[in-house]
């Protein structure tokens, strides 16, 4: 009898195959950065794992990457123009149901296009992966349609109130700080209607106070992020390029969070238009499998090895 390890394992293999296919038939080429690189995440809402180094008898601060973003971009910044990456990544405090610590992560970039580009292209990986249509939830996905609706509209239609009001959202919310009112609203009132279609969903144009690295337009972020029966399995965006405009960012987070190497590339290499994209592997590998957990697709999970788990 197959046991549940080589059940996983079979399926991984066969969709990492599968991507790889998918990127290097439209050109794309593979890449290997960094998993320990020396700053913190500069995303307000990810913790990144600290780590103590020891060279040479003396400590070093370091962190495990919460994406290979940076480093991926210094390469588009040094002329390749279509790259992508398989690897693990690490966030601290992510253990739930849909969130390990460790987990993988496919990520790709290219000059050639924007974030709508970025939406088809992963429109096009999910179908290449898992077919015409998947259960997931106990209900059927079919993934040969979508559904694309902007931040404001899902936020008018759903909880009755603009995202990009700052006033209306923390009276609507009862919270004071605009930023956790707009992702408590998103969690509690959105999110949990986008579970409803029986096709993909992207959510798309932010507002910039949660562009992360993306491209901002008249206050509009150009991001986008895919749900699959409420699932959330990708993020991208066009990419931001102004090097101040990235320090600022980066400081927004704190000192640590400063990649100078990343600055240094492009301010003597400017970055060129492109757009990038994260997608989560073992989340692809739950709607292949029909998982509501993700320890069904991850053969060693943080809670298992660190048990007893607070």
């Amino acid at each position: 009898m197959e046991s549940k390890y080589a059940r996983i394992f079979k399926v991984r293999n066969e969709l990492l195959e599968k991507t790889r296919n998918f990127f290097k038939e439209r050109g794309f080429t593979e890449v290997e950065t960094p998993i320990l690189v020396p700053y913190a995440s500069p995303d307000d809402n990810i913790e990144s794992v600290e780590v103590l180094l020891k060279v040479r008898g003396k400590r070093l601060r370091g962190f495990l990457h919460t994406s290979p973003e940076f480093f991926m971009k210094r390469l588009i910044a040094l002329g390749m123009p279509k790259i992508f990456q398989i690897c693990k990544v690490f966030r601290n405090d992510e253990v739930s149901r849909r969130h390990n610590i460790e987990f993988t992560m496919v990520e790709w970039y290219s000059t050639e296009g924007n974030y709508k580009d970025g939406i088809e292209e992963t429109l096009s990986l999910l179908r290449f992966l898992l077919g015409e249509s998947v259960v997931y939830n106990g209900k059927e996905i079919n993934l040969s349609g979508c559904f694309v609706i902007t931040v404001r509209e899902a936020f008018l239609e759903f909880a009755k109130v603009d995202p990009f009001d700052k006033h209306a959202l923390t009276q609507k919310s009862k919270v004071n700080d605009y930023e956790e009112s707009f992702f408590r609203i998103l969690i509690e009132k959105v999110e949990p209607e986008l579970e409803k279609f029986k096709v993909p969903v992207v959510l798309k144009d932010f507002p910039e106070e949660f562009s992360a690295m993306a491209e901002v337009r008249n206050g509009i972020a150009e991001r986008f992020e895919v749900y699959v029966g409420g699932l959330e399995v990708a993020n991208g965006y066009t990419e931001l390029r102004d090097p101040k405009e990235y320090l600022r960012r980066f400081l927004k987070k704190g000192e640590a969070s400063v990649d100078e190497g990343f600055l240094k590339v492009i301010r003597e290499n400017p970055l060129p238009k492109c757009y990038g994209v994260a997608l989560g592997f073992d989340r692809v590998l739950m709607l292949a499998t029909s998982s509501t957990d993700i320890k069904n697709v991850v053969p060693f999970t943080v809670s298992e090895l660190f048990s007893p788990f607070p």
